[in-house]
């Protein structure tokens, strides 16, 4: 039994005998991603310069002057789901990620809830991405004169593209997590220049560098800058996407924890930048809450329209650099299952050559890859249908997180580490924060489709757990298994 699983008083899984044999047995590569290719998978997941698309106009248009303050807010909220995430993170390292890290306070049925929203939110968020590529790759194309995606033909042309985009994720996550990685960070790094180049000679341009409107938060009201805090949340989710590569980082006790906790800060100071640069750059929150494409207005009225090209193309990067996040999240967390005994045991299978998850990878690509293709078949704008499925995998990455920050201080008590009511009282912020942000995804009731996707992640997760009581109930030797395919520090 590990130390962990003794502490927290847990039955101990099939993960029995040296640490070695079952690196060997299982056919990952083991201890061979560098703590910054492990940055590089949380940094991908949350996508910063994809929210920076379109996030900052939303944000202005309910918080006004204050906008910049609601990511403030938004990021505190997130860097206390964080810390309660590397409580577990310092300890326990596996390819299950928040799944393998509850099952030490909440045992098999919160560790198996808790990997199938996180399994939701990584399937939805990748197939809603998957749509945003698409659709930012078909106006790159289209400002070079290639018109074959858009236009008449444009949801054929859509759907092709996001095929193919399919298709290459699928390929570079197979190939080598290392390899997936890097082409992540580059395809993000490369988007955030860009959109860095854009927002400085606008910034600079408007003569508002020390905007005494936003710095008072002129004119904001409270309500405003809270529903904002909403919004601000939702640009986060995936950001503790590292630690899906606990069995794969070289040190992971270590690089997961601060991969966590640094793209988390990353993507907020870039946030607030970038929403305090928009609205002195449009001269005031209302216009930019106005307008329907900020980035590209920016770089037409600072004399850089020819960068538009490259801003769709960096977008477009941005959301396969997602797809590719969620790809590896989702099949990781199905190869754990699958060697539990949990998911089919062809799902645990890895890559002889490449030595990655290769069948889950396979299984998982469909469910990502269909939601998209059929959404936009029916004809629904690619960035609408982006929204939509978006925010069902938004629900899951919520509930996961909110079951780790309750699940951390329980943790922190069991095995009678400091901090316990540091941990309770960062455990509750989280909780609650993703708690009120449900509601407000509930009332004020909004417009269709938006009112029934709740309902719609409901079904999903209710599909999981009736699926998992009824492994309970036949086989509940294995079913007490869910969350234990991961390593302890010692």
């Amino acid at each position: 039994m590990s130390t962990a699983e003794q502490q927290t008083g847990q039955q101990p899984g099939p993960r029995t005998g040296s640490q070695a044999a079952h690196q060997q047995a299982d056919g990952l590569a083991h201890r061979s991603v560098s703590t910054f290719e492990v940055g590089a998978q949380s940094v991908a997941n949350v996508a910063p310069s994809a929210v920076i698309a379109f996030a900052p106009a939303s944000m202005a248009a309910s918080a006004g002057n204050g906008a910049w303050f609601s990511f403030f807010l938004a990021m505190a909220a997130v860097l206390a789901i964080a810390y309660c995430i590397c409580v577990f993170a310092r300890r326990r390292a596996g390819v299950g990620s928040l799944y393998a890290f509850s099952r030490l306070s909440l045992g098999a049925p919160g560790s198996f809830v808790t990997g199938w929203a996180l399994l939701i939110g990584a399937v939805c968020i990748g197939s809603g991405s998957l749509a945003g590529a698409g659709y930012y790759t078909a106006r790159a194309l289209d400002q070079i004169g290639i018109g074959l995606f858009t236009g008449v033909t444009g949801v054929t042309g859509q759907i092709l593209l996001d095929v193919l985009l399919a298709a290459v994720a699928v390929r570079l996550t197979i190939a080598s997590v290392r390899t997936a990685a890097r082409v992540a960070s580059v395809l993000e790094v490369v988007s955030i220049v860009l959109i860095v180049v854009v927002l400085l000679p606008a910034f600079f341009k408007s003569g508002n560098v020390i905007d005494t409107d936003q710095l008072s938060l002129s004119g904001s009201t409270l309500d405003g800058i809270v529903f904002a805090v909403v919004l601000g949340v939702l640009g986060f989710v995936g950001f503790e996407g590292a630690a899906s590569l606990g069995a794969e980082a070289t040190d992971p006790y270590k690089a997961i924890p601060r991969s966590v906790m640094g793209s988390a800060v990353l993507a907020g100071v870039l946030y607030m930048f970038a929403t305090y640069a928009q609205v002195a750059g449009f001269g005031g929150a209302d216009a930019l809450g106005k307008s329907s494409d900020p980035m590209d207005e920016l770089a037409e009225m600072s004399g850089l329209g020819f960068l538009k090209f490259f801003l769709h193309a960096g977008f477009a990067a941005s959301f396969v650099a997602v797809v590719m996040a969620c790809v590896t999240v989702a099949a990781r967390l199905l190869f754990g299952m699958a060697n539990e005994g949990v998911m089919p045991a062809r799902l645990g299978v890895a890559h002889p050559r490449h030595r990655t998850p290769s069948a889950a990878i396979w299984a998982v690509t469909p469910f990502i890859a269909l939601p998209a293709v059929l959404v936009v078949g029916a004809g629904t704008a690619p960035l609408d249908a982006t929204t939509y499925i978006d925010t069902i995998g938004v629900f899951g990455y919520m509930l996961s997180y909110t079951l780790v920050c309750l699940a951390a201080p329980l943790f922190v008590r069991r095995i009678g580490a400091r901090g316990l009511l540091l941990t309770w009282g960062l455990g509750l912020i989280g909780a609650a924060a993703m708690i009120y942000v449900f509601y407000r995804n509930l009332w004020p009731v909004p417009q269709w489709p938006l009112n029934v996707l709740p309902y719609v992640f409901v079904g999903a997760l209710v599909l999981g757990v009736v699926g998992f009581a009824v492994l309970r109930v036949r086989k509940p030797e294995v079913a007490e298994r869910a969350g234990t395919f991961a390593d302890d520090l010692d």
